[in-house]
Formats: structure tokens, C-alpha cells, sequence
């Protein structure tokens, strides 16, 4: 059974949001799209609350649907292009919380 992983990420202050969206098309959606272990990856900027009440705790949600989390974590495992991909990912990204699991069916 496919699981998921999401990224919850809040952008450095002094970041334009256009240029990590940008960045996310030229590069972070061909290199990790590639990798054998992601079935699909999408990234979703985070407008704000539901309820309309507040503002999202976070910019942006990614949403990685994965064959297998140990094929997925191996995958990253000593490859120089997704080595790049996450130094870049880290001048953009502040603070990201990464959970997985499984959707309930």
C-alpha cells in the first residue's frame, strides 16, 4: 500500500514567495518527480484557515505519494543531484515539519 509524506514548510523571512514557486517548477518538481519511489508530488501554497478566523501556520504543504518510505528515504541516500536539490530546498525553507503514513482506505 502507497504512503504519503508531507512537508509542512515556512519560507525565510526574506524570501519572495514568486521565486520559491518558481524554483519548485525549474527544479524541485523534475529531479524529485524522477525518483523511482514518488508515484506523485505536489506542492500547495497555504492561504489561511478554513474558518477564515486566521492565518495559515504555515506558507506551503507538499504532498509526496511514495511506493515505500524505506525505498523513498534510500532513494535520497548518496544521490549528489537530490544532495543539491536539498541545499537549494534549505535556502528557501526555514522551518519544515515531515511526517508520513498511510491513507485509511
Amino acid at each position: 500500500m502507497a504512503q504519503t509524506v508531507y512537508f509542512l514548510n515556512n519560507l525565510h523571512n526574506n524570501i519572495d514567495p514568486r521565486d520559491y514557486e518558481d524554483w519548485i517548477r525549474r527544479v524541485d518538481y523534475p529531479i524529485a518527480r524522477k525518483q523511482e519511489s514518488i508515484i506523485s508530488y505536489v506542492v500547495a501554497r497555504l492561504d489561511g484557515t478554513v474558518d477564515g478566523k486566521e492565518e495559515s501556520p504555515y506558507d506551503y504543504l507538499e504532498t509526496i505519494e511514495i511506493t515505500d518510505i524505506d525505498a523513498y528515504r534510500d532513494g535520497m541516500k548518496g544521490n549528489p543531484e537530490f544532495d543539491q536539490l536539498l541545499k537549494e530546498w534549505s535556502t528557501y525553507v526555514a522551518e519544515s515539519v515531515m511526517v508520513y503514513g498511510e491513507i485509511i482506505e
